[in-house]
């Protein structure tokens, strides 16, 4: 597109040109925006606006090092194209299809936790939102469309928990662990299923966002012959979305990422007097840290994971 405006001057005569471009959902709001923003004083009023919101929110973290262009982007560029980008346009290098991704935009938000930790406790709430009663999540959902896709991911559902767990770590906010949030209800996957594209209807079930994460917890603690968790329909490498799908497959990515939700959140049963429970996770690392040990090092490196039928990836065998 172009815009183009032809005008005169006369010797020493300065102009002001101002040039709109916006959105608006129908021709009577754009109307509105027009009639505000023909006033010199109103678009002034706005553009300071926009400049004050972005230095204040990618301001706050400063490096300086000999390398400009890497003072740049610590500074300025990846922490706006997070914000404009990831979590507002939800377009990206392969991912521009405007969607909300479960893991995705729960890691980007998560750079946000210096500037912006509001945006990061709004995040979570959303995506807790997005939790079906079973436990598992949404890979993806279009909140325009109000459609989304259950799948047999393994590691979605856990970075609610490894999120909740850094945002309160970051700014103390314990509170938003009794945030009461709705569950997601439809039937569950068939064996036969890997995954479902279907309308997102939430249910008349709540539960604040502790026992949201007990939910994911309990739904990733399910492991497989190398007593190392199930892969399912893929883990945080989509490159590995089918060696799993039988039921038998293995992650030691989930494995490690598991481990590390279970020492964050060990912390958090205990202060809500869950002792029990913190046990029962304590033993699981255990369990953990043994089938890594035995079932998932190759002699020189840790394996990637395990097929359905039992074979290694990443193994020096391979």
């Amino acid at each position: 597109g172009a815009i183009q405006l032809k005008f005169e001057l006369e010797p020493n005569e300065e102009a002001v040109i101002y040039c709109l471009v916006g959105a608006a959902p129908n021709r009577i709001t754009a109307q509105q925006y027009l009639s505000r923003y023909h006033k010199q004083k109103a678009i002034i009023q706005s553009r300071d606006e926009v400049i004050s919101f972005w230095k204040k929110t990618l301001g706050q973290v400063k490096v300086s090092t000999p390398d400009p262009g890497f003072n740049y982007l610590i500074n300025h560029w990846l922490l706006y194209q997070t914000l404009a980008c990831r979590l507002w346009a939800r377009s990206a290098f392969y991912q521009s299809g405007g969607a909300f991704g479960y893991r995705d935009q729960l890691q980007d938000v998560l750079a946000l936790l210096h500037t912006r930790p509001d945006l990061t406790h709004e995040q979570i709430l959303l995506h807790a939102a997005h939790q079906f009663q079973e436990g598992d999540v949404q890979h993806w959902w279009h909140q325009e469309t109000g459609h989304g896709i259950r799948t047999r991911y393994s590691d979605d559902l856990l970075w609610l928990v490894y999120a909740s767990c850094r945002y309160v770590e970051h700014t103390g906010d314990h509170s938003i662990w009794d945030q009461q949030i709705p569950f997601l209800t439809e039937t569950p996957l068939r064996p036969e299923e890997r995954e479902r594209y279907a309308p997102t209807r939430e249910s008349k079930e709540t539960a604040n966002l502790y026992h949201h994460c007990l939910r994911a917890i309990e739904r990733a603690t399910v492991f497989g012959p190398h007593s190392l968790p199930l892969i399912g329909g893929g883990d945080w490498n989509d490159g590995m979305n089918k060696i799993g799908l039988e039921g038998q497959g293995e992650s030691l990515w989930l494995a490690w990422f598991l481990y590390a939700n279970l020492k964050k959140f060990i912390p958090v049963c205990l202060s809500r007097g869950d002792q029990e429970l913190a046990e029962k996770y304590r033993l699981i690392m255990d369990q953990i840290s043994w089938a890594a040990d035995n079932n998932g090092w190759d002699g020189q490196w840790y394996r990637r994971a395990y097929t359905d039928n039992g074979d290694p990836l990443g193994s020096i065998s391979n």
